[in-house]
């Protein structure tokens, strides 16, 4: 095989698209800051303090008060990486498909990672409810409770609302849904199953798993910022056999960054 043919770039910007165009929870995160990854970096994200609103007394003096900003550090600090080999890479292409579908399960496997990752995250919430058993009646009432929560938080209608949730609480919610994506093609190509209020509904896997819970997610587009990318693909040549192998790196972070803009449901298993 001729490694030195491996065209690197290309396969990178391959895996790199593959990766962006997974629907997951990595995807209703604020993914902004993504173009500033670098490997074993922190980021900081900048913000700004409201200046003090008072009221006016003409003729008195104003009173004057410095601009402050704050910020809050994302560590890019989680590593994952996938390397497999295959008999000549050259020979392997004359078999059509094969090292896309290898990439491309490779590629899936990093997202979930960042997925579980993010799920994982979400035990470190203020806002989270006791543990409900997953029955119609409960679950709306916490939905409920969630929404009006992150309102009294100043989160505006306008918002992206995103309500992620395990396949046992969609089934006792679905009923009292406002809107099923079987009604809507629009939503069903992007993964939700419909709308309740005005959150997006997701079933996810992934959500974090205490052992007696799993805690399912309403929050913003603005609640969790995430932050990754492929930092590297190569092809090489292993010593031990004739086969060639591809590896690459992914190097990603997240955080509550907005914690008044996320409510856990925590539902019994």
């Amino acid at each position: 095989m001729a490694v030195t043919n491996f065209q690197q770039t290309l396969w990178s910007k391959k895996i790199q698209t593959q990766l962006e165009t997974i629907s997951s929870l990595r995807s209703h995160s604020d993914y902004e800051f993504t173009g500033e990854v670098a490997m074993g970096k922190e980021l900081k994200i900048l913000g700004v303090t409201r200046p003090t609103i008072r009221t006016y007394v003409p003729g008195t003096p104003l009173t004057r008060e410095g601009g402050t900003d704050s910020s809050q550090l994302l560590s890019i600090d989680q590593y994952r990486y996938f390397d497999f080999e295959v008999e000549d890479i050259d020979q392997a292409q004359s078999v059509p498909g094969l090292i896309s579908n290898l990439s491309s399960e490779a590629t899936k496997g990093l997202a979930e990672e960042g997925d579980k990752y993010i799920a994982t995250i979400s035990a470190g919430a203020t806002y989270v409810s006791a543990a409900y058993t997953a029955a119609k009646a409960t679950i709306v009432a916490e939905v409920e409770k969630g929404f009006a929560q992150l309102y009294a938080n100043n989160c505006k209608i306008s918002d992206t609302f995103y309500l992620e949730v395990s396949p046992k609480f969609y089934t006792a919610l679905r009923p009292a849904m406002t809107e099923l994506s079987t009604a809507n093609p629009e939503m069903m190509k992007k993964g939700a199953v419909g709308m309740y209020g005005n959150a997006e509904v997701y079933i996810d896997n992934k959500l974090h798993d205490d052992g007696s819970n799993v805690w399912c997610m309403l929050r913003t587009s603005k609640a969790i910022a995430y932050a990754e990318q492929i930092s590297k693909v190569e092809a090489y040549r292993p010593e031990d056999g004739f086969t060639d192998a591809i590896k690459g790196l992914l190097v990603f972070g997240a955080k509550i960054v907005r914690p008044e803009q996320l409510y856990v449901i925590k539902t019994v298993k």
